[in-house]
């Protein structure tokens, strides 16, 4: 591709010639014409080089940009990084202000933001384009801020969307129900041709779940039902039921441990999620007194906790120790009922999928996905297993702790005695917590 076009610097306008050898798909992005383009595509597919050329070249044109990625890291270590290596390879000075994650070129300036942090860019205006680089882990509301930017005098704004796509993300949906207002790009891993037979072995070698290897490898749009859903989207109920009296109401806990994700508890009766609270990063003590204070807020009668890692068996101690009624899982460990259930995670699933067919109703859209992506199927040894996590957190983007917090809580309802810790294996954890801290 060679684009010749006017760069400016101050007042003074100076000819550039832009020499790329460009793959189709990314072509086909440079020449778009469509209000919102998404180029979709596999991984390594050459999308983040994509919108690193689209933005310099019309940044130098002297066009204000945003430019988005999931989070500030990723946008100065990927999306950045190759912006900055464009104006490098052109011989072209700019200021930029990694404080602020700022680049300004005479008047024009590349705002940069993250989906962590959208709000943060209400209020720009006169953006000629917008690019957002892993659009999929962006959130639903993406359009609803950008658009109010992509406007003023003379300007027709742009928004150019790159990612390798997301089961069960918004951006999916809003392709299926608006094939007429966005343009799809299509690519996959192997469109980049400098990707090697070797590598693209390693990649798929790494990915054992066939619709992830879909996604991944092929840029393929997943619905977010799949044949083998714990629970499919038509079998929640549409409302909640009216019930009289009080009900029974039981915790689960699903802890982060010393991960990035979110401990999550869930108070739980019959008929809803009466409370989900999400909390990152407390210790051990602030986790136990939130536990404790929803405990006899709502005369819950036992509480289900995670005790799979051992960072997480310091709740389950402290809350033992002060007498509540706490029940330890380790969802690795045996089901009660071991001819159909090879474990007790498959076994809790299966519970919940149940009691959401029963009535239970679940409003909140994130957990319904988490479930979405929670498989089931039968193993060589005719029972019944969940998908690993490892490969939910992939498809996600994230842990599906809400989802494990809920199924925590629901197992309570029949199945109040299971493996847990004694005593003595109890004691042990406690007096090895309490020496660790200082105690």
């Amino acid at each position: 591709m060679v684009v010749n076009y006017y760069g400016m610097n101050g007042d003074i306008y100076n000819m550039v010639e832009f020499k790329y050898k460009l793959f189709p798909h990314q072509m086909k992005l440079m020449e778009s014409k469509s209000p919102i383009t998404y180029m979709v595509c596999g991984r390594a597919a050459g999308k983040s080089f994509a919108a690193s050329l689209i933005i310099v070249k019309n940044f130098l044109e002297g066009k204000n940009i945003i430019a988005l990625s999931q989070s500030k890291q990723q946008l100065r270590d990927v999306l950045f990084t190759e912006i900055m290596e464009r104006f490098n390879e052109l011989g072209i000075v700019v200021h930029y202000n990694q404080q602020t994650m700022r680049i300004t070129y005479g008047k024009a300036i590349i705002y940069g933001g993250s989906y962590e942090s959208l709000e943060n860019i209400r209020g720009l205006t006169k953006i000629s384009l917008a690019v957002c680089d892993e659009a999929a882990l962006s959130p639903p509301k993406l359009f609803s801020i950008l658009s109010p930017c992509l406007r003023g005098e003379g300007i027709k704004g742009y928004i150019r969307l790159l990612s390798t796509p997301r089961r069960g993300s918004w951006l999916n949906l809003y392709c299926k129900e608006h094939p007429d207002l966005i343009e799809l790009i299509h690519a996959t891993t192997r469109d980049n041709k400098f990707i090697t037979d070797e590598q693209i072995k390693l990649m798929t070698d790494s990915i054992v779940n066939s619709d992830l290897l879909n996604q991944e490898l092929e840029g393929v749009m997943l619905d977010i039902d799949s044949d083998n859903s714990i629970i499919q989207m038509k079998d929640y109920p549409k409302q909640k039921q009216n019930y009289n009296g009080e009900q029974e109401v039981y915790i689960g806990v699903d802890l982060a441990g010393l991960g990035a994700d979110n401990n999550v508890i869930t108070v739980l009766n019959k008929y809803e999620i009466l409370e989900q609270r999400m909390i990152n990063q407390s210790n051990t003590f602030e986790l136990s007194a939130v536990i404790e204070m929803l405990y006899e807020q709502y005369k819950a009668k036992l509480i289900n906790i995670d005790i799979t890692g051992s960072t997480s068996c310091g709740v389950y101690d402290m809350l033992k120790l002060k007498g509540y009624n706490v029940q330890g899982i380790n969802f690795a460990n045996a089901a009660e009922n071991k001819d159909r259930y090879c474990n007790i995670r498959a076994e809790m699933y299966v519970e919940l999928a149940n009691m959401i067919k029963s009535g239970l109703y679940i409003g909140d859209q994130d957990i319904k996905t988490q479930l979405a992506f929670t498989t089931i199927f039968v193993n060589n040894s005719g029972k019944f297993q969940l998908c690993k996590k490892e490969e939910i957190k992939e498809l996600l983007g994230h842990s599906p702790d809400q989802a494990d917090s809920l199924a925590l809580a629901a197992y309570a309802f029949k199945h109040q005695s299971c493996e847990v810790m004694d005593d003595k294996q109890a004691d042990e954890v406690v007096a090895e917590y309490l020496r660790l801290v200082g105690y």
